[in-house]
């Protein structure tokens, strides 16, 4: 014993040598000075693992402050008793009492009493024994004591002496594995949690086979279980000497229980007439429970129409196998493909299921899907490469950033793409991975334009089946390093501004000075970073900060010469935190540089203007509340093309969009451009059918002041407007052939000249292209340059009709009602049943466009909250005659134009000619005829 006080009075180790309680001497602060054998058991440690410690880490209710409290009262009251939980070495709870009794001024002895049952009284068990034929068992799972009755010892043919946990396993020989496994299985979830289960077991003994019930029951305190305890019970009690009949019987029950596969019997009514111990297992019943149960309990989809379906597939067939999903007790989902048998004993009919369990194949099958997908999906670029730099796999992003095909791919090696990769490298390299190394460097890749792009690179090894790969993570840092390129010339601008720049946070403390104010105060920025502005502009108020004002103030120099400064206050929002902007004008030689400052005032207002002037359609269009909500859809079909505006929109490959008149090609063009990195910078439309001939090029391009009749001044085109943003060509069909090969040019060489100009200009715009036009049909017959429609039809994406998602049409009536109503003014909260049905039976030649249109008539003359939708008969058959055409826009041009000649007796121009009737220019009107091949000599009279 340590820290042994001379003022006891007794000695110690006499009283804890002679004593069989649990004993245990404590100084005030709880530390156990000294511990008896008894006591050491009790925590299932040693004396010397238990001297030392602390009773107040021992005692499962007990912290340091209510020691002291019950220190307190003991030294009071001179003894103590109470009960709590005491803390095992392996962190069990046992209940105990404790009487604490005080033996000195400094030290506390406890005596510690068990309170956790190890047996069962043996007389009563071995009477229920004899009497029922049933053996009672129990387990102390804190001090591992397994206790087994001597009935149940008799019955599993056990020897009589101490049996222990690890004796347990010797029982694994002597059960089936699936029984044994079902037993396993339920004596670990009760150790995990407190409850009960009961299974049918069946022994091989001396006696043969027999059944027993298992029966098992634990409890415990709140942290965990402490004890398991039940019975087993002998099921075939009966002494019954068995012929050649009941041997059958029972064998050919046993193998049925046994099976691996999930059997089923069924009747034509829906119930149950038999289900194995393996469907049982499954789902979660008992085998008693099923018989007689409804197929639909486990089974919802099993419905009265499925059920007669599937009995009279089940008549005409005899056997069939598909594939089910059923629903356990618990709501667990089991996966299953069932092989239906018809039999027929008589009248009677069943369906004999044979079903085998396929969750975890279906499970392993979607997560590779998933896995597939995700992995070509990535942003990232992956590449699993074999020794000598071959190619065994490449997604997608790869693919569509290097430019190859994978079929190109598995052709060529990685020094193809990456150079620096030699032989020498390479060999240098896998003796790295192999060794466990992770690499990671920028380096540089070579597209198939033979564009460089820097990437950073992530490698790791991994070996399988035997053979050697490298996994290549690829991130394009193209973008980064512009980026970094623009913030350093941003801190370079800011630095060698001529004006003195400073930024205070919130609080006005300086968070950045540039190096123009840093060189007039002779300052650095460590000196000055998080002190208050004062330090450099002592006067100026923290008012005139938050107000934005400007203002005059006086800068004391190095020199100590004061400057006169033009202060501008400005406030910033960033990441949600607000900063200010000083930018301060020495103006100090304001009088000499005066008319300086008027002409460039004056430049810059007639900037302002132009850029007004010029910019006027791009501000109407820009401010129009479009986002990708407007692509309403539930349609499967229609997720085809969001996934694929998904896929292209942050890359800049040129993308054509066909479909017909009023699909929605601008929506679809419009949600590509916000989710691109382009979002920010402007969506310029042009609609190519809507602008006269002549001018086309004008508006695309630009023009020089005096490149034509008219041209007043320099006009910059839609690829000037449109630069680091997108361009979206609408009916690019109608482009005249002479202005394609310029558009090529742009779409190949990023550059051009303005109309009448000779400066090359550059341009890095992102091209949408739409047309309800055969582009291909134009090619061939030549009134499309074949070489543009390959250039424009790199990402293809058909828009769908409306006709072929009709599932979609009672959202976009909703959508539409709800919009026109709230322009309105009025309330529609439901609309016609009958009239939606002839809705999606319509054919809509006209598309969204013209289910826009029909429900925007309805809710004008909709005076009720049920909307009606006025619509003809004759349309809304859905069905189009063989014979009937749908005329193109062309042939629609063609057809007015005639229609107009014929009308002026082929005269063209002048007063009482076509081009006055049709309100075209008459150049316009002979360049279009020209085109459409009509000759105004057909229909002079």
């Amino acid at each position: 014993m340590t820290d042994r006080s001379p003022a006891l009075s007794f000695d110690f180790d006499a009283l804890f040598g002679q004593t069989s309680a649990a004993m245990l001497l404590l100084e005030d602060n709880s530390r156990v000075l000294h511990v008896n054998a008894a006591a050491a058991r009790l925590f299932r440690m040693t004396v010397g693992e238990l001297t030392g410690q602390y009773w107040a880490g021992l005692d499962g209710q007990l912290n340091l402050f209510t020691w002291k409290k019950r220190l307190q009262e003991l030294t009071r009251i001179g003894n103590f008793t109470y009960q709590t939980d005491l803390v095992t070495a392996d962190e069990l709870l046992r209940p105990v009492t404790v009487e604490m009794v005080r033996v000195g001024e400094n030290w506390t002895l406890l005596t510690v009493s068990n309170d956790l049952a190890d047996v069962i009284d043996e007389a009563d068990l071995e009477l229920l024994s004899d009497e029922g034929r049933v053996g009672f068992w129990m387990y102390n799972r804190v001090d591992e004591v397994l206790y087994l009755s001597g009935g149940l010892r008799r019955m599993l043919e056990v020897p009589t002496e101490e049996y222990t946990v690890d004796d347990v396993r010797r029982l694994q020989q002597h059960l089936l594995p699936d029984d044994w496994e079902r037993a396993r299985a339920g004596i670990k979830n009760l150790l995990a949690e407190a409850g009960a289960f009961n299974l049918l077991l069946h022994f091989e003994g001396s006696r043969g086979t027999q059944k027993f019930r298992l029966f098992a029951q634990s409890t415990g305190n709140p942290l965990h279980v402490t004890r398991l305890f039940g019975m087993l019970r002998q099921e075939n009690t009966a002494q019954v000497v068995p012929n050649d009949q009941t041997i059958s019987n029972e064998l050919a029950v046993f193998s049925i229980d046994q099976a691996q596969e999930m059997i089923f019997w069924s009747r034509p009514d829906g119930t149950l007439q038999y289900a194995n111990q393996v469907v049982a297992d499954r789902l979660g019943f008992s085998k008693a429970q099923f018989v007689g149960m409804e197929i639909a309990r486990f089974f919802p989809a099993f419905d009265d129409e499925a059920r007669q379906e599937f009995w009279k597939e089940l008549r005409a067939e005899k056997a069939f196998t598909a594939e089910f999903t059923l629903t356990g007790q618990q709501g667990q989902q089991v996966d299953i493909s069932a092989n239906v048998n018809y039999l027929r004993f008589g009248s009677e009919e069943f369906a004999c299921s044979f079903c085998r369990d396929i969750t975890s194949l279906n499970r392993q099958r979607r997560r590779q899907l998933l896995t597939e997908y995700t992995v070509d999906n990535s942003r990232e670029m992956i590449v699993w490469s074999r020794p000598g730099g071959i190619f065994f796999f490449a997604n997608k992003t790869f693919q569509q950033r290097t430019g190859y095909r994978w079929e190109e791919i598995a052709m060529m090696k990685t020094p193809d793409f990456f150079p620096h990769l030699t032989a020498e490298y390479l060999a240098g390299a896998w003796d790295q991975l192999r060794s466990g190394e992770t690499l990671e460097a920028e380096i540089v890749m070579i597209n198939k334009k033979g564009k460089k792009i820097p990437v950073q690179s992530r490698i790791s090894y991994a070996k399988f089946d035997g053979e050697e790969f490298n996994c290549v993570y690829l991130r394009d840092l193209t973008k980064k390093k512009k980026r970094d390129a623009e913030m350093y010339l941003m801190h370079e601008a800011l630095d060698t501004a001529a004006d003195c720049i400073l930024w205070l946070d919130a609080k006005h403390q300086i968070r950045y000075v540039n190096e123009t104010l840093l060189g007039l105060i002779s300052k650095t920025r460590l000196e000055l970073y998080g002190k208050p502005h004062t330090i450099i502009f002592p006067l100026l108020p923290e008012e005139n900060i938050v107000n934005q004002d400007s203002m005059s103030v006086t800068l004391r120099t190095v020199k100590r010469e004061d400057r006169k400064l033009d202060l501008n206050c400005s406030v910033i929002n960033a990441s949600g935190k607000e900063y200010y902007m000083l930018v301060g004008r020495d103006i100090t030689d304001i009088d000499g540089r005066q008319r300086e400052l008027e002409a460039a005032y004056e430049e810059i207002s007639g900037l302002k203007d132009r850029l007004e002037e010029d910019n006027i359609n791009l501000r109407e269009e820009y401010n129009v509340n479009y986002n990708v909500n407007n692509i309403i859809t539930v349609s499967k079909k229609y997720q085809k093309v969001l996934n694929a505006i998904g896929q292209v929109a942050d890359v800049d490959t040129t993308v054509l969009i066909t479909g017909e008149t009023g699909t929605g090609k601008e929506l679809l063009a419009r949600a590509i451009h916000q989710l691109s990195e382009r979002a920010d910078a402007p969506l310029i439309k042009v609609n190519c059918a809507a602008l006269p001939e002549n001018l086309i090029e004008s508006e695309l391009f630009g023009h020089e002041k005096g490149a034509f009749t008219g041209a007043v001044g320099r006009k910059r085109g839609r690829f000037e407007i449109a630069h680091q943003g997108t361009l979206f060509l609408d009916e690019v069909g109608e482009l005249p052939l002479e202005l394609q090969s310029k558009l090529l040019r742009v779409l190949q060489e990023d550059e051009f000249e303005r109309l009448g100009g000779t400066e090359t200009i550059k341009v890095d715009v992102r091209l949408v292209a739409a047309t309800n036009r055969d582009l291909e049909e134009m090619v061939r017959k030549g009134s499309f340059r074949a070489d543009l429609y390959y250039r424009l039809n790199v990402f293809p994406i058909h828009n769908m009709a409306l006709r072929e998602r009709p599932e979609d049409i009672p959202v976009l009536v909703e959508h539409f009602a709800k919009k026109f109503a709230k322009q309105q003014n009025k309330d529609i909260r439901k609309i016609n049943n009958t009239d939606m049905k002839r809705l999606r039976k319509y054919h809509f030649p006209g598309n969204i466009r013209e289910l826009e249109n029909l429900v925007e008539r309805a809710v004008v003359l909709s005076t009720s909250e049920v909307l009606t939708i006025p619509f003809d008969n004759k349309k809304g058959s859905g069905v189009v005659a063989e014979d009937e055409k749908f005329l193109t826009l062309e042939d629609m041009q063609r057809k007015h134009i005639i229609a107009a000649l014929k009308r002026t007796s082929g005269r063209v121009t002048g007063p009482s000619g076509a081009g006055i009737l049709l309100g075209m220019n008459d150049r316009t009107l002979v360049s279009r005829m020209r085109k459409l091949n009509i000759r105004k000599i057909d229909y002079l009279e």
